[in-house]
């Protein structure tokens, strides 16, 4: 009895360690059937890292993560080879791509690295409605596939899915639409009652508003209205027709607003836009601090008379245009005496923060040379710059794709900005960084020592 007693607990010893066994080897089976993928977080700012990690793959298994997303009539995507581990895993914050729109270890590769899809035309990824995220499909396929033969499709087939939200809004950002007389724009708003430091956002002549940079600085606690001058109704077609009165009312108009704190206001510019800036910061001691991207410290247009002080402008010259793989560039349209500085924005102290890319194929690079020679020595302090080498004129915030050329409805030709897209994406990372402490320092913080103030380190 005690001998069959004691065969018969080793039988079921052994079949249990044997149903563990087979239980573990089903399970392992299963997963690799069924691999998984996830995302630490959704939905996400544009400017917020994120992981994305796959499980339940084979071990060694070659795999393509593939992003896809649509907005309008254009669609973007992107794709990174992977080999997965030991455990079956890709970790994009751990692995290296091995291949697809770019290589080694990129956290956000596969959303800077986006680009139009097959027969696509290139262009521009701006949000429609920017106060709904972008939907991103984070798709994992089989081996290693190269961009141009993957499914681009809603419903595009692939071993496992998931949706990411990408949005330029936090929670409790709000919008107004503005139109009073002829001053047209968009306020944003941050979270909370107010007063809120805020800025001025203008960008070059694109046309329209763009909205995308003041909802993010809302989002990060600035009151931002970006401001439409050309290209609209009942305003002008042309720089030829502006009247360099607008821009100060829209700044009045943003000091004068309830949820803004008129003791704390600055500006942020890009391209043409900066002359303009430049242009207020020299009327309106209430300027604090200034940001020019890529800028062109002249203002554009007519010359006029404003506030009893003459305005010295520039236009364009298209006759020094050059068509560069097949794209227009304005590169080389401006020697240095043609873009002397005639409005001194430094003149009342306001800080300023000049940021240049060295592959800009709109703006040459010698402008911020040329800026920084006419500044007098009592304002020397107030300014700073940095540059960036193989970046290009669009510089976007962070872990948005490269634009190397777009359609502008303005001249109505295909202008090429410039920049590769690793150097490009290290730029508007470094730079988007750099924007917010400036305006934090400057805007936010009391006290602050004035060399970091400028120079943001």
């Amino acid at each position: 009895m005690q001998v069959l007693r004691c065969i018969t607990a080793r039988s079921r010893s052994h079949q249990y360690k044997f149903q563990k066994q087979w239980n573990q080897i089903y399970k392992c089976n299963l997963s690799t059937s069924c691999p998984e993928i996830k995302v630490s977080k959704s939905p996400v700012l544009i400017d917020e890292e994120v992981n994305i990690r796959v499980s339940g793959l084979k071990q060694g298994q070659k795999i393509t993560i593939q992003t896809y997303m649509k907005e309008g009539d254009k669609t973007f995507g992107s794709c990174a080879h992977f080999t997965a581990d030991c455990q079956g895993t890709v970790d994009t914050c751990r692995d290296q791509s091995q291949g697809g729109t770019f290589t080694g270890v990129e956290p956000m590769g596969l959303f800077w690295s986006a680009r139009p899809t097959p027969g696509v035309k290139p262009g521009r990824l701006l949000k429609a409605d920017i106060m709904s995220p972008y939907d991103v499909t984070i798709a994992v396929q089989d081996d290693f596939k190269e961009f141009d033969s993957l499914p681009w499709s809603d419903n595009l087939p692939c071993l496992t899915s998931c949706q990411l939200q990408r949005s330029y809004v936090t929670s409790g950002v709000q919008r107004f639409p503005i139109k009073i007389n002829e001053l047209q724009g968009t306020f944003f708003t941050p979270p909370g009652p107010g007063p809120f430091p805020a800025v001025l956002d203008m960008f070059g002549f694109s046309g329209g508003i763009i909205e995308l940079r003041s909802a993010l600085l809302a989002s990060h606690g600035f009151a931002s209205l970006t401001l439409g001058y050309v290209d609209l109704p009942g305003l002008p077609q042309r720089e030829h027709h502006l009247d360099f009165n607008y821009f100060l009312k829209a700044f009045d108009w943003l000091a004068s607003h309830p949820k803004v704190d008129p003791n704390r206001l600055g500006g942020v510019a890009t391209c043409v836009g900066s002359g303009y800036q430049q242009f207020i910061a020299s009327r309106r001691p209430a300027v604090k601090c200034l940001v020019m991207i890529n800028g062109i410290a002249r203002p554009f247009g007519s010359k006029q008379t404003i506030e009893g002080e003459v305005v010295d402008t520039i236009t364009f010259q298209l006759d020094k245009v050059k068509i560069v793989d097949g794209f227009v560039s304005f590169r080389e349209m401006f020697q240095p005496q043609d873009v002397t500085p005639t409005c001194p924005g430094w003149r009342h102290g306001a800080k300023i923060l000049a940021i240049q890319c060295l592959d800009d194929q709109s703006i040459n690079p010698f402008n911020l040379d040329n800026y920084k020679k006419h500044i007098p020595d009592e304002f020397k302090l107030n300014f700073s710059s940095i540059t960036y080498p193989g970046a290009g004129h669009m510089l976007e915030p962070p872990y948005t794709p490269r634009c190397l050329a777009s359609y502008n409805k303005i001249s109505k030709m295909y202008l090429l900005w410039g920049g590769d897209e690793k150097h490009h994406s290290v730029a508007q990372k470094d730079s988007w960084q750099r924007i917010i402490f400036f305006l934090d320092q400057n805007l936010r913080k009391t006290n602050v020592n004035r060399t970091e103030a400028v120079t943001g380190l």
